[in-house]
C-alpha cells in the first residue's frame, strides 16, 4: 500500500477502503498582474545583463538579434500559455513533458531546469554586484567591486549564501513589494526608451555600425541570437505559479500577453538607443570592430547607455539605473532559488529525486536541502570568473541559454503531442494558427518554435562557448547517472510507459448548469427520478469528412508506415533547403554540415512524435 494512503473500514464485514491522502493545495489568489508582475521581474531584469554579452557577439546587428530571439519568444509564450492553462501545475516544461510522455523524459527536462534555475542565480547575482559597483563613483566603499574581479566574485558568492540563507529560513519576499518594483522596472524601462529616442537615437551611426558578413560573421551572428534568448528565459515563472493562479485558464494567457508586449517593446528599441550611443568601430590594438557596450560597459550595459544623457539628467540617471538593478536582480536572484526550491520539491513528490532533497527544516519548514546544494552549484558556476575574468560571462550566458533552450524545445514537442493523444484534454486557451491533421490539429507555432530553438539550441552546442558544453553534458551525465542509481535504490524500473493522467477534480461550485430537455427524463418508456438541472456534457462534435477524404484515411488505416514517410518527406527536404543552400556558403562548420544541424534533428524527432501519436490512436 502506499505510505500516503490509509486503511480504513467500511460499515459491512469485509469492506476495507483505501483512502488516498492529498497534499493540501496552496491558495489561488494570484491574477493576472501579479502573474505579470512575477514574470516580468525575471524576463525585464535580463535584458540589463543580455544586452552586453549579446552585442560582443551580435555588434551592429544587436538589434536584429534580439528581435529575431523576440520572435521565438512569442511562439514558447503562447505555447507555454497553452499548456500552463490546461496543466496549471508546477514544474513547466517538466510537467509537461512528464504527462506527454513518460516520467524519465520528465525528469531530463526537470534536471536541465534545475540547471536554468542554478544559472539564473548565478548570472543574476553577479550582474547585480556589477551595476552596486558602479555606484561606487559615488560611494567608495563600493568601487573595488567594479575594478576588481576577485572582490566582485567574492562579493557574488557572499550575496547568493545571503539569499540561501534567506531562503532557508523561509522570509518570503512580499508580493506587493513585487509588484511595484516590476512596474517602476517597467516604467524605468519605458522612459528610457523615449528619452533614448529623443535625445540619443542616431539612425546614421545605426547603420554605419552594420558590416554584413565582417563585424559580425555570420557564425557569430548565430550565436548572438542563441545568446539573446537569455533576455526573454523568464516565461517559466508564470507556469510554475499557475497553482496559486485564481483562474489558470483565463489569467495565465492574459498575463503571458502582457509580458510579450513589454519585453519586446524594450527588447527592439533599447539595443537600438545602445548602438547609438556606442557604435561599432575598427580597434587597431584588437585589430577587430568592437563597440564599448560589449567592453567596457559589457557588464552593465544599461547604465553605460545613461551615460550618453547630458547633466543633471546623467546624474540622476545613473544613480536610478544603479539601484534599481541591483534591486530588481536581487529579486531575480531569489526568485531562482525559489524555483530551485519549488521544482526539486516536486520532482522528489513524485519520485523523480530522493526525497531527501525535498526534506523540510524541522524548524522552518523549507526545503533546506535542495536549496542549499543547488545554491552551491550556482556559486561554483560564478568561481571561474576569478580566473576568466571578463569570459565568466560570456560562459554564464551560454550555460543559462543552453538549459533555457532546451526546456523550451522540449515543451514545443510535449504541447504538440499532448494534442493528439489527449485530445479531450480541457484546454481554456489554444494557441492560434492550427492545421488540420488526424483527429486534432498541428499548432504552427509550436512547429516553427521547436525548429528554431533546436536550431539555437544545436548552434550553442557546436560552438561551446567558453567551454559552456561540457558542463552541459557533464551535467546531463550526471543527472542520468543520480536517476539510474535512485531507481535502483527504489527497486523500480528504469522506463514506463506513458503517464496515465489523473483524474481531474470537478469543483460544483464553479460547474454550470442547466436544465435538461424533458424527453431525458424518461428511459425505456419509464420516467425515472433524475434531477431537472444536471452539469452541463460536453459534446464532441462530430466532423463530417467528404468521401475522398475517408478513402485517404482508410488507406492510412490499412497502411500505417505510409504516414511516417509522408511526414519525413515533407520535413526532411525543408530542412535541406534551410541547411545546405540557404547559409551553407558562411556555416561555421563548413559547406557539408551546414550552419546547424538541430534544424534536421528537431524536424525528424517532430515528425517522430507527430507518427507515433497516431500510431496510438
Amino acid at each position: 500500500m502506499n505510505p500516503e494512503s490509509v486503511a480504513r473500514r467500511g460499515r459491512r464485514p469485509g469492506d476495507l477502503r483505501v483512502v488516498v491522502r492529498r497534499p493540501a493545495k496552496l491558495p489561488r489568489t494570484l491574477g493576472p498582474s501579479a502573474l505579470f508582475a512575477a514574470c516580468y521581474g525575471n524576463a525585464g531584469s535580463s535584458i540589463y545583463y543580455a544586452l552586453g554579452v549579446t552585442a560582443a557577439f551580435a555588434l551592429g546587428l544587436t538589434p536584429v538579434a534580439l528581435i529575431l530571439a523576440g520572435f521565438i519568444f512569442v511562439t514558447t509564450a503562447l505555447n507555454y500559455a497553452e499548456g500552463t492553462a490546461a496543466l496549471p501545475h508546477a514544474g513547466g516544461s517538466s510537467s509537461f513533458a512528464r504527462r506527454a510522455f513518460n516520467a524519465p523524459i520528465g525528469y531530463i527536462v526537470g534536471w536541465v531546469q534545475l540547471l536554468n534555475y542554478t544559472a539564473t542565480v548565478s548570472i543574476s547575482a553577479y550582474f547585480a554586484t556589477s551595476y552596486l559597483g558602479f555606484l561606487g563613483k559615488y560611494v567608495p566603499l563600493l568601487d573595488p567591486l567594479r575594478t576588481n574581479q576577485t572582490t566582485h566574485v567574492v562579493a557574488t558568492i557572499v550575496l547568493i549564501a545571503l539569499l540561501l540563507a534567506v531562503n532557508v529560513i523561509g522570509i518570503q519576499e512580499s508580493s506587493v513589494l513585487n509588484l511595484v518594483l516590476a512596474f517602476t522596472d517597467l516604467f524605468t524601462q519605458f522612459v528610457l526608451v523615449i528619452l533614448g529616442l529623443i535625445l540619443l537615437l542616431n539612425i546614421d551611426k545605426v547603420i554605419s555600425s552594420i558590416h554584413l558578413g565582417v563585424a559580425p560573421t555570420w557564425g557569430n551572428f548565430l550565436a548572438s541570437i542563441s545568446i539573446a534568448m537569455v533576455t526573454y528565459t523568464g516565461i517559466e515563472t508564470i507556469s510554475n505559479l499557475s497553482e496559486e493562479a485564481k483562474d489558470p485558464g483565463r489569467n495565465v494567457p492574459k498575463a503571458t500577453w502582457w509580458v510579450i508586449i513589454a519585453v519586446l517593446f524594450v527588447s527592439a528599441f533599447l539595443p537600438t538607443i545602445g548602438i547609438s550611443v556606442f557604435p561599432v568601430s575598427y580597434d587597431n590594438n584588437l585589430h577587430a570592430y568592437t563597440t564599448q557596450l560589449a567592453t567596457a560597459w559589457k557588464a552593465d550595459p544599461v547604465a553605460g547607455i545613461v551615460t550618453g544623457f547630458q547633466e543633471p539628467l546623467r546624474l540622476w540617471a545613473q544613480v536610478w539605473v544603479g539601484i534599481l538593478a541591483f534591486t530588481i536582480l536581487v529579486i531575480a536572484t531569489n526568485a531562482g532559488l525559489i524555483g530551485i526550491s519549488r521544482l526539486s520539491y516536486s520532482m522528489a513528490g513524485v519520485d523523480l529525486l530522493p526525497h531527501r532533497l525535498a526534506r523540510l527544516h524541522p524548524k522552518f519548514k523549507t526545503p533546506y536541502v535542495s536549496i542549499i546544494v543547488f545554491g552551491i552549484v550556482a556559486a561554483l558556476l560564478v568561481l571561474p570568473g576569478v580566473i576568466a575574468g571578463g569570459k565568466e560571462i560570456d560562459l554564464m550566458s551560454a550555460v543559462y541559454s543552453l538549459a533555457a533552450t532546451f526546456a523550451f524545445c522540449s515543451a514545443h514537442l510535449s504541447v504538440m503531442r499532448l494534442r493528439f493523444i489527449e485530445p479531450a484534454l480541457h484546454r481554456p486557451y489554444r494557441m492560434p494558427w492550427n492545421v488540420k491533421f488526424g483527429r486534432d490539429s498541428i499548432p504552427v507555432l509550436s512547429l516553427v518554435g521547436a525548429l528554431f530553438i533546436g536550431t539555437v539550441f544545436t548552434q550553442l552546442v557546436f560552438q561551446n562557448i567558453s567551454n559552456s558544453t561540457f558542463i552541459f553534458m557533464g551535467w546531463l551525465l550526471l543527472g542520468v547517472l543520480v536517476y539510474l542509481l535512485y531507481r535502483r535504490y527504489r527497486h523500480e524500473p528504469l522506463w514506463e510507459p506513458l503517464e496515465v493522467p489523473p483524474i481531474r477534480e470537478r469543483e460544483f461550485e464553479h460547474v454550470p448548469f442547466e436544465s435538461q430537455p424533458r424527453s431525458a427524463r424518461y428511459r425505456m418508456g419509464r420516467r425515472e427520478r433524475i434531477t431537472a438541472h444536471a452539469a452541463r456534457a460536453r459534446h464532441i462534435h462530430a466532423r463530417h469528412r467528404a468521401a475522398w477524404q475517408l478513402e485517404i484515411e482508410l488507406l492510412f488505416a490499412r497502411h500505417g508506415e505510409i504516414r511516417g514517410v509522408l511526414i519525413v518527406l515533407v520535413f526532411t527536404p525543408v530542412s535541406g533547403f534551410a541547411v545546405f543552400i540557404h547559409l551553407s556558403g558562411y556555416a561555421p562548420f563548413g559547406t557539408a554540415l551546414g550552419w546547424s544541424p538541430g534544424l534536421v534533428v528537431v524536424a525528424f524527432l517532430a515528425a517522430y512524435v507527430l507518427n507515433r501519436s497516431h500510431a496510438g490512436q
